[in-house]
């Protein structure tokens, strides 16, 4: 079975909205006890989840916590336990996920040049910049009628 490896920052949760709401800088907001729980989900990450897993895809969550912020982990679980619960078993929290995967898995990540995303060896999948959960499910849809295995990056 093929696995889709998904960042939760700004691919699952709307950590932009949240610093913005609350009027604080990114460095400050990944310390804050509790912040990373209270995101709120982008809109359409939820059931594109729930998507890629009905099309067969092994669905994970990968996501990089703020070093030396150990709250963070936990909040990150619990953001994941509270609105997928289906991934329960199925979080990792990584500071490098070019360790994840291999040639027939995907990785869907906003901020690639972080966590060492390029030396992922399946297909990186870049979320963003014209690229929302609408044009992710109509990808994987192409790629499942291909074969996902025989899908070359």
């Amino acid at each position: 079975m093929n696995r889709a490896f998904i960042d939760m920052d700004g691919v699952l949760a709307d950590f932009e909205r949240l610093k913005n709401e609350l009027g604080v800088d990114s460095q400050t907001l990944k310390t804050m006890p509790g912040a990373y729980r209270n995101l709120l989900p982008i809109p359409g990450a939820i059931a594109g989840v729930k998507s890629l897993i009905g099309m067969g895809l092994e669905c994970w969550v990968a996501s990089k916590p703020p070093t030396a912020v150990p709250q963070a982990y936990a909040d990150k679980a619990a953001w994941v336990l509270e609105h997928l619960p289906e991934l329960k078993r199925r979080i990792i929290l990584t500071h490098d996920k070019g360790l994840l995967g291999d040639s027939h898995d995907f990785l869907i990540d906003d901020r690639p040049h972080k966590a060492n995303c390029e030396r992922f060896p399946g297909r990186l999948i870049r979320f963003g910049q014209g690229i929302g959960w609408r044009e992710i499910i109509s990808m994987m849809r192409e790629y499942v009628g291909q074969g996902l295995a025989a899908v070359e990056h």
